[in-house]
């Protein structure tokens, strides 16, 4: 379904739907369905198709329209009279005597089959979808194959017996945040990873069913984990059938590592290309990044050891299971990612940082490893420009004198990109790191005195003498005082605005490099 996904659509599912217009993004794979109804709240996102229940007056269809709009929604599913004008949307006639409730499942259902042919594309995926059907027969249960970082590898027939969880799990190629956040705090995954024996879990919420798991192992490594819908534990012939099946989906896990690895590293190779600016279109367009937004991803340890490669390996198996439209490589000390949006995405950069923010909480690697996140750039030539950007600004989250959260961008990062600049072109130059009234008063006060410590939270607190004082834990008169002795003994003019700035960059490039 990923060209000419609605009009597959509609062929699919015979008389319940007819196409009324195609909008902009008509070729963009269909991922998920959402309800809408007038005064009930509803979320959309990019490749929903969004089923108008109830909707059939002018003022409706129009805010409605303008809400997908702005959510990335482009397909929306209404029954006649269809009034709605906005050309960049994709409108679908309902059959006016079809019950919302069978189009939806109805259309649920092509969804899931067209996710089960995108992940069957792939190597090794044909088997394992194979293998889940098996186990299916075997357990007499529903089953998904996930790997170690609960991205969904493959899942069998009968999915219909599921509840909302995992549906929402298998049309979103991985177990979401919330939901795996929920799993850990319960002890899930240190239970199946403390037996080579499958573990039973009751339902935790009242429209969730019971599961049991099974962690699939390669000597120590757990590579994955098996887990199947059932209404009680399992049998002891049961049991030991789903033991065995573990093994072989071990081997199909194990196998499809070595299978592709010429592939991956002939993406790889292409992607350093792209991001070195020494690609031309032609071979950018085997990556199929499409032609939206590219945002650049930069990732490396904090300090000077960290498995580079393994992070590598698992960023690209993330990505490849829940957003396709990317590449990874492993670069000279970082990792790097493009990630691509439809056109219409209305903020590529913040869900880059979603992206990376829900990565990291999903690998054990997570504590040794910051990220930083450019863009978007709209050309080639822009995708190099802004990974020398996140390179950067990389470089900065990594200095010991950085802090702030694991993930930011690069606009969150100018101010210690800036300061890095300054201190290399200072160094470069053979420049004094000080001069002027920081010399004096350093040569008076010493470089860790409370004369220049007192100027420090002055200029940080912006000039303000009450907040300095709070920060210093000193009374205002005693911080005026201080400020009076710093201007007898350096001849700082505190009303001269170029010469406080020139005091305070100096400062700031003492303290980055004394952390270094």
């Amino acid at each position: 379904m990923t060209e000419s996904a609605v009009r597959q659509l509609v062929s699919q599912v015979g008389p319940l739907l007819r196409l009324v217009r195609e909008g902009d993004s008509a070729d963009e794979p269909l991922t998920e369905i959402a309800l809408y109804a007038p005064g009930a709240p509803a979320q959309f996102g990019p490749g929903c198709v969004v089923l108008a229940i109830g909707v059939t007056t002018e003022v409706e269809l129009r805010g409605l329209a303008a809400e997908m709009l702005s959510a990335g929604a482009r397909v929306l599913a209404v029954k006649a009279p269809v009034p709605v004008s906005d050309e960049r949307l994709t409108v679908l006639e309902v059959n006016e005597d079809a019950s919302w409730m069978h189009v939806a499942t109805t259309i649920r259902e092509q969804l899931l089959e067209y996710a089960r042919a995108r992940v069957r594309s792939g190597d090794g995926g044909s088997e394992l979808f194979t293998l889940a059907n098996a186990i299916h027969e075997a357990l007499g249960a529903p089953v998904t194959i996930e790997d170690r970082f609960s991205a969904l590898v493959a899942w069998s027939a009968g999915q219909e017996q599921t509840d909302a969880e995992r549906i929402e799990t298998i049309l979103g190629r991985a177990v979401g945040r919330q939901t795996l956040a929920e799993q850990r705090e319960r002890g899930e995954f240190a239970r199946l990873h403390a037996t080579p024996d499958p573990v039973y879990f009751e339902a935790t919420e009242p429209d969730q069913l019971p599961r049991v798991a099974i962690a699939v192992r390669a000597g120590a490594d757990v590579l994955g984990y098996v887990w199947a819908v059932v209404p009680e534990p399992l049998d002891e012939v049961r049991t030991a059938r789903l033991r065995e099946f573990a093994s072989l989906v071990a081997l199909r896990l194990a196998g499809s590592r070595i299978e592709t690895s010429y592939a991956r590293r002939q993406r790889g190779e292409l992607a350093a290309a792209v991001l070195g600016g020494s690609a031309d279109r032609v071979e950018a367009s085997r990556l199929q990044l499409g032609s939206g937004p590219v945002c650049v991803l930069a990732a490396a340890p904090r300090g000077t050891a960290g498995e580079l490669h393994r992070f590598a390996d698992t960023l690209e198996y993330f990505l490849a299971a829940v957003h396709p439209r990317s590449a990874a490589v492993a670069g000279t000390g970082a990792v790097y990612a493009l990630v691509a949006w439809p056109r219409e995405h209305a903020t590529p950069l913040s869900a880059t940082v979603s992206l990376a923010r829900d990565f990291l909480g999903r690998t054990p690697l997570a504590g040794d490893f910051v990220v930083t996140v450019g863009g978007p750039a709209g050309s080639l030539r822009q995708i190099a420009e802004v990974r020398a950007q996140t390179d950067a600004a990389l470089r900065a989250l990594r200095h010991p004198a950085s802090s702030g959260p694991s993930v930011q961008t690069v606009s969150d990062l100018a101010l210690s990109v800036l300061l890095l600049q300054l201190a290399d072109v200072t160094e470069s130059l053979g420049l004094p790191d000080r001069t002027g009234a920081l010399d004096r008063l350093r040569a008076h006060d010493g470089p860790d005195g409370l004369l220049t410590e007192t100027l420090t939270a002055y200029l940080d607190a912006a000039s303000s003498t009450e907040a300095a004082a709070a920060a210093l834990h000193i009374h205002p008169n005693t911080m005026r005082y201080r400020l009076r002795r710093i201007r007898e003994v350096s001849g700082l003019d505190f009303g001269d605005a170029d010469a406080l700035l020139l005091a305070q960059l100096q400062l700031r490039v003492l303290l980055w490099n004394s952390s270094k």
